[in-house]
């Protein structure tokens, strides 16, 4: 009735999925329960998220969670819709996992993980606003033939800033990286896909290694650098 979901998770091993739902104007919070702070395990029973969402419609919704020991703390699988706000903290690997999904999301927080903040592949996706802190790779990865459109994205502290690869094409309108060894990467990595792109209008890059990185089947454009 409150429109509020809270799932407590009371084991590292448990996993939790929404299948086939339509999940309007919902509030989720994921509440990590679990002792055993130092247990990882890749896939449960094929999971690969803490909070799994597949084939499901979308509209309005918000999601936050922290302190999760999963391979994503949230993935998306098939799915679609309208996102108002994720945020994410403290993952032992990735924060957002996105597959074959189609989303738009007007928020996107994702602080403290140990490899990915977000992971997004074989889809389209639309980001309004984004803030990636202290990423352990990359900050935002888009791959596998997606496209994804990046409204107003900030990136503090991560391997990588922005990477779009295998056939992926990365659209950002104003971006701010501080704390990198490489800003923007665009490459190909897998044999049946080309390479990536990313067109940035906007970019401002400080303290980094190298404030590009593509091979020869790939392409980086910034039109305006600050």
């Amino acid at each position: 009735k409150n429109k509020n979901l809270i799932i407590s998770f009371y084991k590292n091993e448990e996993r939790a999925i929404i299948y086939k739902s339509y999940l309007d104007n919902l509030k989720i919070k994921m509440i990590n329960l679990s002792k055993e702070k130092n247990i990882f395990s890749k896939k449960i029973n094929g999971l690969t998220g803490c909070l799994t969402i597949i084939d499901t419609r979308i509209n309005n919704l918000s999601i936050e969670g922290s302190n999760f020991n999963c391979e994503d703390t949230l993935n998306f699988i098939r799915s679609e819709g309208q996102i108002k706000n994720i945020n994410i903290k403290n993952s032992i690997s990735d924060g957002l996992d996105a597959d074959f999904s189609n989303l738009n999301i007007d928020n996107l927080f994702v602080q403290e993980a140990n490899n990915d903040c977000s992971d997004f592949s074989y889809g389209k996706y639309d980001i309004k606003f984004s803030e990636f802190i202290n990423c352990g790779d990359k900050a935002a990865s888009v791959g596998e033939k997606s496209k994804m459109k990046l409204g107003d994205v900030t990136v503090l502290n991560s391997n990588t800033g922005i990477a779009s690869k295998d056939s992926s094409k990365t659209e950002i309108n104003n971006s701010s990286i501080t704390g990198v060894k490489e800003c923007f990467a665009a490459y190909n990595k897998k044999q049946e896909f080309s390479g990536g792109s990313i067109s940035i209008n906007n970019s401002s890059c400080k303290n980094f290694n190298n404030k590009k990185f593509k091979d020869k089947y790939s392409s980086i454009e910034i039109k305006n650098e600050f």
